[in-house]
């Protein structure tokens, strides 16, 4: 495989290789996006996917597994192929085998990457041509990057659930597990019907226990790049409550059937409440028509279009 990839670099063929790399400790929406990014390069022209994965996650531990037409490595040779791709601290992994001639795709999911107290913020330095999952990402990346930024809307693929209503109100909190218990709490002490998620859950799961309720909110860390639970939570649950954590500001702040608050107990105790009576109205039926459209324009085809627009210019971008 070796003396391939060599004569594909030398003899500068159409086709190039794209070098992956993931430690896959546990599932996050993190490790979902550069699997969807992995799937797309491979649907692009002229390009073949080598991925070298170390361990294998208790949740969704297959989701990795038989990438059709991909290559697996049991060892990392990012200079074997034409171009890294990148995300999160993958820069660390490539640093022994670093050329600044390598053409790096560089997936940004968050904000943080702009902050000069986080790791991450030192990889920004390095030429790449980055791809950020919003323009929150984007406009907080961009004076610190090397490189060309490109913001694509991300996709997802939300499943059509048309579930009976178990539950008045879910909670999802995996990511904020204390505050979640305690709106547990406080949602059983006053009667309602409630489910709590707030340790790392299957997909499958939660888009079930939205569909199964009137009220989901979804509560995010205090910032987040992209935040797509509360698009979720807008598509199959009657109505969403997200605390704000930047990146949700995109789609909140449109009428639909969604409810923004501070990312604390008292906030979020009002906005379910809120949540609660606006499904009541004859309103939400317009509010709810209304997420399920803002949620669709957030599709993994739209999300591929973009990239492939990249991927076919990539060496003029470079």
């Amino acid at each position: 495989m070796s003396l391939a990839i060599g004569c594909c670099r030398n003899l500068n063929l159409l086709v190039k290789r794209v070098s992956f790399h993931r430690e896959y400790t546990s599932y996050t929406g993190g490790h979902q996006k550069v699997f969807d990014y992995l799937n797309h390069t491979l649907d692009s022209a002229g390009y073949v996917t080598d991925l070298y994965l170390s361990k294998s996650s208790n949740v969704n531990p297959f989701l990795f597994d038989d990438i059709k037409g991909g290559e697996y490595s049991k060892i990392y040779r990012p200079d074997l192929s034409d171009v890294a791709f990148l995300a999160g601290m993958d820069w660390q992994a490539y640093q022994k085998f670093y050329d600044p001639n390598q053409i790096k795709i560089n997936l940004i999911q968050h904000v943080r990457h702009a902050d000069k107290k986080q790791p991450l913020f030192k990889f920004l330095q390095h030429k790449a041509i980055r791809i950020c999952v919003s323009d929150a990402v984007k406009n907080a990346i961009a004076p610190y990057a090397n490189g060309p930024c490109f913001a694509i809307r991300m996709g997802h693929n939300i499943p059509k659930l048309t579930l009976a209503k178990q539950y008045d109100l879910y909670i999802l909190a995996t990511k904020q597990p204390q505050l979640g218990i305690r709106i547990f709490e406080w949602a059983i002490s006053i009667g309602l019907r409630v489910l709590l998620h707030d340790k790392s859950t299957e997909r499958e799961l939660v888009y079930q226990a939205m569909a199964e309720s009137l009220v989901a909110i979804t509560l995010p860390h205090k910032t987040e790049g992209f935040y797509l639970p509360g698009i979720e939570a807008m598509a199959l649950a009657d109505w969403a409550v997200v605390p704000d954590c930047i990146a949700s500001r995109e789609y909140s702040l449109n009428k639909a059937n969604i409810t923004s608050c501070e990312l604390n107990f008292g906030a979020c105790e009002k906005a379910i409440l809120h949540a609660l009576a606006q499904v009541k109205s004859w309103k939400s039926r317009i509010h709810k028509w209304q997420g399920r459209r803002l949620s669709q324009s957030y599709s993994l085809k739209n999300e591929k279009l973009k990239y492939h627009g990249i991927l076919q210019k990539l060496d003029d971008i470079w």
